[in-house]
């Protein structure tokens, strides 16, 4: 019973410490496949479901005047480079 313990303990520890990368790395690729989207000019599944007039930070609509979606700021990926 004790090794029967110690296994579970150990396979339960292995789980919590590999839970958080395996949710990041879900996460990372949905936000690779958004990215994706956008660079080729494809709506949103937002978008798609009647969310056209959410707003980007700058209180401005996501949509441009010819009403096709403009990807908001937040889908674009910048390098950052430290300045010292």
């Amino acid at each position: 019973m004790d090794i029967f313990l110690t296994v579970l303990a150990l396979i339960a520890f292995f789980v919590l410490l590999g839970l958080p990368t395996l949710v990041w790395h879900l996460r990372d690729r949905a936000i690779d496949g958004q990215l994706r989207r956008a660079e080729r000019g494809e709506r949103p599944e937002s978008a798609a479901r009647g969310a056209d007039a959410r707003r980007v930070a700058g209180g401005q609509a996501s949509v441009d005047p010819a009403g096709s979606h403009v990807a908001p700021a937040t889908l674009r990926r910048k390098s950052i480079t430290l300045r010292h």
